[in-house]
Order: structure tokens, then C-alpha cells, then sequence
């Protein structure tokens, strides 16, 4: 029973996204790619601190603490990313969410 107990909770605690991929049907800016200006410009802003942080490995010169900054606004970046990305992933995937409740 124990056993069986612990075997429960763990498939509970499993994290199972269930939000299908944004597939967008009507874009309306075709710049954005049918993704936002804020995702577009958090995608522009990784891609120059990326170039940054390769220019500076590749400089011997180069300031360590310049390199760990940069490291660093490149994990921000992409946790602003991911955050938005979640969030904005459940509005643009649930239409129709609450059909079956009106049934």
C-alpha cells in the first residue's frame, strides 16, 4: 500500500504541458513572424550579446568580469524570454477553451 502510495505521488508531481505549439494562422505583421515586437526584440537583444560574448572570449584582453556580465544579461534574456513565452503561449492557444464547459 505504501509502495503504491509513493508511486502515485511521484506521476503526480511529474510536470506534463499539455499547451499545444503556437501555430499562427493570421499573422498580420509579416516582420514579427506571428510572434510579438517584445519576443522579436528580446530574439535582436540575444543576438548582439551573443556576438559580444564571443568577441570578448576571443579577446585576451578581455575584462573577466565583462564576460561574466555579459553571461549573465544572456541568462536574463532568456529568462524574459521563456517567461513571456509561457504566458503569452496560453492566450494564443486557448480559444475555444471554455466550449465543452457550455455544452
Amino acid at each position: 500500500m505504501a509502495d503504491e502510495n509513493t508511486q502515485i505521488e511521484a506521476k503526480n508531481q511529474e510536470v506534463a504541458y499539455q499547451t499545444p505549439p503556437y501555430k499562427p494562422t493570421h499573422i498580420l505583421s509579416p516582420e514579427f513572424q506571428g510572434t510579438s515586437n517584445y519576443e522579436m526584440g528580446i530574439i535582436d537583444m540575444v543576438k548582439e550579446k551573443t556576438v559580444l560574448l564571443e568577441a570578448l572570449r576571443r579577446d585576451p584582453q578581455a575584462n573577466p568580469a565583462d564576460i561574466r556580465q555579459a553571461e549573465e544579461d544572456l541568462k536574463t534574456l532568456d529568462y524574459l524570454y521563456e517567461n513571456f513565452h509561457i504566458g503569452m503561449n496560453v492566450f494564443r492557444t486557448a480559444k475555444g477553451g471554455r466550449d465543452k464547459i457550455r455544452e
